[in-house]
């Protein structure tokens, strides 16, 4: 059987590598299309994977984004006329589902982000399995176009695929400068991000300055972002791409405004705060409220939390592992539904309007997350 695997984001490469793996040794062909963004191609390139490069991306306009995924649509839809593959896999990506629904190719979808409502409206009514986080309420996503006779939730989070085969290697830590569990890593807000309406300064250019005695190995996403922490003496900004779980996983603490950096932290057992400005993922509340991830806006706060986190290390990142250790790993779950497909044809998955009453909400079991919370931001 013939896979297609388009990867859209550069942490995409991570969550996918595991199932490319698999999925040649179990002897299918693997077809991997992505395109130019957020050095994407440089990854790919250290794991070995072969690829085609269709398209990129948009950039922060409205303009921009739509032109980019009109070509790219088309030009996904002459390659894979050509290459007819029998499944499609994605992760987030606009162009992929839409093409496999063009050319009836069954597809396996992941989505993590209920809060990008325009991206889910051009993948969801697409997807004929949909593989989601339990945390989020299946109607966010149902609104945006679901199948609910095809959606799979997974008690679990994306970025536990990410530690596929993962060894640690502290070939990262002379490359950069810094000693095992005596730095801190940080990422930057996803300012390119459709989703995204924050601001162009970042939390972490005032938390920095309360951290002075530490060593902040940052990832920005923009130039404008490196530019504006190059005044910090105690900040490495990496030139190109390094093995980032490595780094994680040596370190003492993770502060990301995003989510992705954040997560594979929390899956390697590393604490974490996150600063991420703007509406909170169903899947961070619920990490959150499970005791694993702390979230701020304020720099006072995040730095103190720093602090409290970096003194109690060793026994928070057991409590850490403790938790992750009884979660789902997304790469079973897909792999699971492509053996399903491969052997009668079609994806086992919940149907919602079968949910028993308490379940009708959400077909992952998980109460409390929307159910008369206070939206506010938790500080």
């Amino acid at each position: 059987m013939k896979v297609w695997i388009d990867i859209t984001n550069s942490p995409h490469v991570h969550f996918f590598k595991g199932i490319i793996r698999e999925l040649e040794k179990a002897g299918h062909e693997v077809l991997i299309t992505t395109r130019e963004f957020d050095g994407l191609t440089g990854i790919l390139d250290m794991y070995g994977f072969d690829y085609y490069v269709v398209g990129r991306h948009g950039g922060a306009t409205l303009e921009g984004k739509l032109v980019a995924g009109t070509e790219r649509m088309y030009r996904l839809s002459k390659l894979i006329v050509e290459e007819k593959p029998d499944l499609a896999l994605y992760k987030h990506s606009a162009e992929a589902p839409r093409v496999a629904f063009g050319l009836q190719i069954p597809s396996i979808g992941f989505v993590d982000n209920e809060t990008a409502v325009g991206q889910n409206k051009l993948i969801l009514p697409y997807t004929e399995l949909l593989v989601f986080p339990k945390a989020i309420d299946a109607y966010e996503l149902i609104r945006c176009g679901a199948d609910p006779n095809g959606m799979r939730p997974i008690n679990g989070f994306s970025e536990l695929s990410h530690l596929y085969g993962f060894v640690p290697n502290r070939k990262v830590l002379n490359k950069l400068g810094v000693r095992r569990n005596e730095y801190i890593v940080m990422r930057t807000e996803p300012v390119k991000a459709n989703y995204f309406n924050g601001h162009g300064k970042s939390i972490l250019e005032d938390v920095i300055p309360l951290l002075p005695e530490v060593p902040i190995v940052l990832f920005p996403r923009t130039p404008e972002q490196r530019e504006r922490f190059e005044r910090f003496d105690n900040v490495i900004m990496p030139e190109e791409p390094v093995d980032s779980l490595s780094l994680l996983y040596y370190a003492r603490l993770m502060i990301g405004a995003g989510g992705t950096m954040n997560r594979e932290a929390i899956a390697l057992g590393t604490p974490t705060i996150s600063t991420y400005p703007g509406r909170l993922l169903a899947v961070t509340r619920w990490l959150v409220e499970k005791g694993v991830k702390f979230h701020s806006t304020d720099p006072v706060k995040v730095a103190m939390m720093a602090e409290r986190m970096m003194e109690m290390n060793g026994s928070y990142r057991a409590y850490l592992r403790s938790v992750v250790s009884g979660f789902e790993n997304p790469l079973d779950v897909i792999l699971g539904e492509i053996e399903t497909y491969e052997e009668f044809g079609t994806f086992s998955a919940m149907k919602i309007g079968e949910a028993g009453p308490s379940e009708a909400r959400n077909p992952g079991g998980y109460v409390g997350l929307n159910e008369g919370r206070d939206e506010k931001e938790q500080n």
